[in-house]
């Protein structure tokens, strides 16, 4: 069945609705290597927001998720988070994730390098009906 980028059963939600409803959601974390520290707002971290959020609602999620963009760590992150282990283990095997405990409050915490091919392998992703090259 052909992917339309467009998932069942899921929402988005903003960033503070999403920690209120769900405090104990599951956190996967791409790390903008390309962006700068300066860069928190810029069209180009923007851009890599919106990518995430395109992809995982190309996932067939079963419950609610929110993205949003920090910088406490010094550097650019994009917060993913998820209602449901399965929705972020989805989305996680896609970004080829590795686990991480540096983010206190949530029950399974995930993080990936969104540098310049993890992007390429993500749109591509996009346009190949969901697949990503393993390389």
């Amino acid at each position: 069945m052909r992917n339309t980028g467009v998932a069942t059963g899921m929402s988005s939600l903003s960033w503070p609705s999403f920690l209120k409803s769900f405090p104990n959601g599951h956190l996967v974390v791409a790390v903008a290597v390309d962006v700068g520290a300066d860069e928190i707002g810029s069209r180009r971290l923007r851009g890599l927001r919106e990518l995430l959020n395109r992809v995982i609602g190309g996932v067939a999620l079963n419950g609610a998720f929110a993205l949003t963009v920090s910088r406490v760590a010094g550097f650019p992150e994009i917060l993913c988070a998820f209602e449901t282990e399965t929705d972020a283990a989805a989305f996680a095997t896609l970004a080829q994730t590795e686990p991480t405990d540096g983010f206190p409050g949530f029950a399974t915490q995930r993080v990936f390098h969104l540098d310049a091919p993890m992007e390429a392998d993500l749109r591509a992703g996009l346009l190949s009906d969901g697949d990503i090259d393993q390389r």
